[in-house]
């Protein structure tokens, strides 16, 4: 298994990944999601089945995510709200969680990342 990389000794690095249930990158790609394409249409049931399809393949596939970032490390604080899963460590870095979601073939469209930095003791 590959050494971690080592933070700083001052700082806790919190690393965060938001995996979506709703969406599959749209806002990146500036695309649509099909959430926001239905409310200024006519609902008709073939559009609502789309809607269907798609979230199921978002929450399937942020499920597979997950299920890798839990395969990779076992430390991780798991929220799940309305709108996707939260998955938080304060004991792996994200430098090293990056390069293995790529060799998963998992992209940056998949999640996001939000990374808090906090030090360990005073002001300097």
């Amino acid at each position: 298994m590959d050494e971690p990389t080592v933070v700083k000794h001052t700082c806790i690095q919190s690393a965060c990944f938001f995996l979506p249930f709703f969406e599959a990158g749209e806002w990146r790609r500036r695309g649509k999601s099909p959430w926001k394409s239905v409310k200024k249409i006519e609902a008709t049931p073939d559009a609502i089945r789309e809607l269907a399809a798609y979230t199921n393949r978002c929450m399937s596939h942020s499920a597979a995510v997950m299920e890798f970032l839990l395969s990779i490390h076992d430390d991780w604080e798991i929220t799940v709200k309305k709108d996707g899963v939260w998955m938080e460590t304060e004991t792996m870095i994200y430098e090293d969680i990056l390069p293995r979601l790529e060799e998963a073939g998992i992209s940056e469209n998949d999640y996001a990342l939000y990374s808090e930095y906090t030090r360990k003791w005073g002001m300097i």
